[in-house]
């Protein structure tokens, strides 16, 4: 193993005392310029790199925020997270603050975890990435001043929590007019997982858009599952194994729609000629797969820029009260529908 250069070394090598080196790394306006060269020749010849949080620590400043994200059914990180992490990622740079990623082991973050974090005192604040089941904190913040924590995709703020989501049912609800327009009658609606809130939304939307134009009882729900490929091939054999087909299908999710649509092309049928198939979430794959799938684009990224912006506010303590940011997703029309 490479043993990592340490201060002592800079010192050592330099001939000064390890007060003045680090004086001259953190705070070089307070050595003569001779000195600050010397420092800064020898700790690059050593590849020598402070400690910058121990460096914040003893400032009594944070810079660092924390990124909890949920696993669905032992899935990697859902593709339209990384889109939102590209958002806070680039926001993050920009006003100065460093990012850290946690992964949890469930669809459910435990408040209690979030509370830890904070108050162990390496963490500024925490972006709480679709995460169910939520209840106040009230370990954390003032009475006047909410805690450093926003919500991203679920809307929090009745807890007092900063929330940015997509505008989720008035996105499903334009995709069941797009359909109507279209001359569609029966739909089917495939699912994604039982009791997410993402879920509720989703399916509320689609069958009180077709109540509104009186095809609420047109509407067959598909159990789908996770927001994945499989889900919706398996979706698809019970789309094949019905007496009646609809003839447009809504998908909870892009990659529930890609699946399903393999599952159909595969027993010969053909889409959008004998089925049309949309989907949610705009994800980049969607543009890539035969035919092309017509979708409901969320602005993931812009969620999660505008996220930490939100938290770099509460952080700074430039907000006072928890705020919802509601962001309207854009209908692409493509070949599938």
């Amino acid at each position: 193993m490479i043993r990592r250069a340490t201060l002592a070394d800079v010192a050592r090598k330099t001939g000064l005392n390890a007060s003045t080196v680090s004086r001259a790394l953190s705070r070089p306006e307070r050595v003569n310029d001779e000195t600050r060269r010397r420092v800064e020749q020898v700790a690059a010849e050593l590849g020598y790199s402070p400690n910058i949080m121990a460096r914040n620590l003893s400032r009594g400043v944070i810079n660092t925020i924390l990124v909890m994200a949920p696993n669905f059914a032992d899935q990697a990180l859902l593709p339209v997270f990384t889109d939102v992490l590209l958002g806070i990622c680039n926001e993050a740079e920009a006003q100065g603050f460093n990012v850290m990623i946690q992964h949890h082991s469930a669809s459910t973050i435990p408040p209690e975890d979030v509370v830890k974090v904070l108050n162990g005192g390496m963490i500024s604040g925490v972006i709480l990435m679709a995460t169910d089941h939520w209840k106040a904190v009230p370990e954390i913040g003032s009475g006047t001043q909410p805690p450093p924590i926003v919500s991203i995709m679920v809307d929090m703020t009745h807890l007092g929590l900063t929330s940015v989501v997509a505008q989720e049912a008035e996105g499903f609800s334009e995709m069941v007019d797009y359909l109507v327009r279209r001359g569609y009658m029966s739909f089917a609606y495939v699912s994604g997982p039982k009791g997410a809130t993402h879920e509720k939304i989703r399916c509320r939307s689609v069958m009180t858009q077709l109540t509104t134009h009186g095809l609420g009882d047109r509407l067959i729900r598909l159990e789908g599952g996770p927001f994945d490929m499989a889900s919706g091939a398996r979706a698809a054999k019970a789309y094949l194994a019905l007496h009646e087909r609809p003839r447009a299908v809504i998908c909870s999710s892009d990659a529930l729609a890609v699946g399903f649509m393999h599952g159909i092309i595969a027993a010969g049928l053909s889409v959008p000629e004998d089925v049309a198939i949309v989907g949610y979430d705009g994800l980049d794959y969607s543009a890539f797969v035969t035919p092309t799938l017509t979708t409901m684009s969320q602005p993931s990224t812009e969620i999660g820029r505008s996220a930490m912006r939100s938290l770099a506010d509460l952080i700074l303590g430039q907000a006072s009260t928890a705020q919802l940011i509601a962001l309207r997703p854009k209908l692409l029309v493509r070949d599938s529908a």
